[in-house]
């Protein structure tokens, strides 16, 4: 069975498992709310090992709500596929990497 962890320690958050359409609705409204307390926000992709097209959108609404909270996300160690499929979606602009 998928299964995604989000481990929340101050300005950063940790990614951990699958982030595709069987797991991204584990995410509740709590959870956008504890990653938007700092002003900034990075979310390490080191350990997820797969993402499809429902964790890219996601994502994308990550920053949406990110910005309507006046808080900026980041994004590091992004998995080669999540890269990939958001420059097929071309949506790869919009991803805040560092």
């Amino acid at each position: 069975m998928s299964h995604i962890e989000l481990n929340i320690a101050d300005t950063s958050a940790t990614l951990i498992g699958e982030l595709t359409r069987h797991t991204v609705g584990q995410f509740s409204k709590q959870t956008f709310t504890q990653l938007f307390v700092p002003d900034v926000m990075t979310l390490d992709f080191a350990q997820v090992d797969r993402v499809d097209t429902a964790g890219l959108a996601w994502l994308l609404l990550l920053i949406e709500q990110a910005k309507k909270h006046a808080c900026r996300v980041n994004f590091i160690n992004l998995p080669s596929g999540l890269l990939k499929l958001a420059k097929l979606s071309a949506v790869d602009t919009f991803l805040p990497i560092d």
